[in-house]
């Protein structure tokens, strides 16, 4: 009978209990760390587009004329770009504006970045004003 117990194949319970414990410990601590770097990537996404969007601008300065999404405006001499696509969820703007991580080619205050980190539609507009004595971009946000 000795010789039986000995011959069996398998897991025991307690080695199947270890095992699961170990893997509902790994999937705690890579869930957090997933999340942010989806919202990262978001970020990333946003800012991409938002580049996009300052060269289609840019295009429509140069031109002095309408470019895809870009509206020139004669008077103001502005550009607006409408239906740029924001990825990012947490509303506070955190990457965007004056000394922020992420560096884009214009100026944009803290209050329009947070428009861009999250828009309740997940389009908004962007309007650029260039300076006419430093030849600097700043950019305004509408939902």
């Amino acid at each position: 009978m000795l010789k039986k117990m000995r011959e069996r194949k398998g897991f025991t319970l307690a080695e199947l209990l270890i095992v699961v414990a170990i893997i509902g410990v790994l999937v705690a601590i890579a869930i957090p760390i997933f999340t942010a770097q989806l919202e990262k990537s978001r970020d990333a996404v946003t800012a991409s587009n938002a580049r996009a969007a300052y060269a289609e601008a840019c295009v429509a300065k140069l031109t002095e004329e309408d470019n895809g999404k870009a509206d020139y405006n004669e008077t103001e001499k502005t550009v607006t770009v409408s239906d740029v696509v924001v990825k990012g969820e947490s509303d506070n703007g955190a990457f965007y504006g004056t000394s922020k991580s992420i560096d884009l080619p214009f100026t944009i205050a803290d209050a329009d970045a947070k428009k861009l980190d999250k828009a309740s539609s997940g389009k908004v507009a962007i309007t650029f004003s260039w300076s006419n004595t430093d030849n600097t971009c700043t950019a305004t946000v509408a939902e």
